[in-house]
Protein backbone atom coordinates (compact mmCIF):
# COMPACT_ATOMS: atom_id res chain seq x y z
CA UNK A 1 0.00 0.00 0.00
CA UNK A 2 1.13 3.63 -0.83
CA UNK A 3 0.75 6.26 1.50
CA UNK A 4 1.51 10.02 1.35
CA UNK A 5 2.15 12.98 3.60
CA UNK A 6 0.63 15.90 3.72
CA UNK A 7 3.54 17.53 2.28
CA UNK A 8 3.38 15.34 -0.61
CA UNK A 9 6.41 12.93 0.64
CA UNK A 10 5.90 9.31 -0.15
CA UNK A 11 5.71 7.09 3.37
CA UNK A 12 7.62 3.76 2.10
CA UNK A 13 7.13 0.90 4.69
CA UNK A 14 10.68 1.02 5.47
CA UNK A 15 10.27 4.57 7.11
CA UNK A 16 7.28 3.37 8.91
CA UNK A 17 9.48 0.28 10.12
CA UNK A 18 12.15 3.04 11.73
CA UNK A 19 9.61 4.99 12.95
CA UNK A 20 7.76 1.72 14.71
CA UNK A 21 11.69 0.74 16.21
CA UNK A 22 12.30 3.82 17.20
CA UNK A 23 9.30 4.25 19.35
CA UNK A 24 9.80 0.63 20.62
CA UNK A 25 13.44 1.86 22.19
CA UNK A 26 11.91 4.93 23.32
CA UNK A 27 13.42 7.63 20.80
CA UNK A 28 16.94 7.12 21.70
CA UNK A 29 18.72 10.20 20.13
CA UNK A 30 15.82 12.48 20.95
CA UNK A 31 15.04 14.17 23.62
CA UNK A 32 10.94 14.12 24.47
CA UNK A 33 9.20 16.18 26.75
CA UNK A 34 6.19 15.20 28.33
CA UNK A 35 3.28 17.29 27.20
CA UNK A 36 0.67 18.05 30.05
CA UNK A 37 -2.72 18.21 27.83
CA UNK A 38 -4.71 21.14 25.87
CA UNK A 39 -7.43 23.05 26.82
CA UNK A 40 -9.74 21.43 24.49
CA UNK A 41 -9.94 17.86 25.09
CA UNK A 42 -12.10 16.34 27.73
CA UNK A 43 -8.96 14.85 30.04
CA UNK A 44 -7.46 18.42 30.83
CA UNK A 45 -10.96 20.17 32.09
CA UNK A 46 -14.44 18.97 33.44
CA UNK A 47 -16.89 18.77 30.36
CA UNK A 48 -20.50 21.23 30.95
CA UNK A 49 -23.48 20.96 28.90
CA UNK A 50 -23.47 23.29 26.21
CA UNK A 51 -26.67 24.19 24.08
CA UNK A 52 -26.28 24.73 20.19
CA UNK A 53 -29.07 25.01 17.78
CA UNK A 54 -28.47 23.28 14.62
CA UNK A 55 -31.48 22.27 11.88
CA UNK A 56 -32.95 18.55 12.12
CA UNK A 57 -31.49 17.47 9.14
CA UNK A 58 -27.95 18.20 9.87
CA UNK A 59 -28.90 16.42 13.90
CA UNK A 60 -29.75 13.06 12.41
CA UNK A 61 -26.58 12.93 10.07
CA UNK A 62 -24.43 13.53 13.69
CA UNK A 63 -26.61 10.92 14.94
CA UNK A 64 -26.50 8.73 12.17
CA UNK A 65 -22.05 9.27 12.08
CA UNK A 66 -22.34 8.50 15.99
CA UNK A 67 -24.22 5.36 15.38
CA UNK A 68 -21.39 4.54 12.54
CA UNK A 69 -18.41 5.43 14.77
CA UNK A 70 -20.54 3.31 17.63
CA UNK A 71 -19.97 6.33 19.89
CA UNK A 72 -21.80 8.96 21.41
CA UNK A 73 -23.91 11.74 19.70
CA UNK A 74 -21.59 13.79 22.42
CA UNK A 75 -18.29 12.15 21.74
CA UNK A 76 -18.77 12.48 18.12
CA UNK A 77 -19.58 16.25 18.27
CA UNK A 78 -16.19 16.43 20.92
CA UNK A 79 -14.26 15.03 17.94
CA UNK A 80 -15.74 16.86 14.79
CA UNK A 81 -15.20 20.51 16.84
CA UNK A 82 -12.01 19.33 18.04
CA UNK A 83 -10.60 18.30 14.46
CA UNK A 84 -11.85 21.25 13.09
CA UNK A 85 -9.72 23.65 15.80
CA UNK A 86 -6.65 21.24 14.95
CA UNK A 87 -6.94 21.07 11.22
CA UNK A 88 -7.52 25.20 10.85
Amino acid sequence: MTYIASNGTPITDEMVDRWAQEAEDGFPDDIVEPIHGRAWEQSTQPLKPRTIRISDTTWRLVEEAAKREHISVSEWTRRAMNDALVNQ
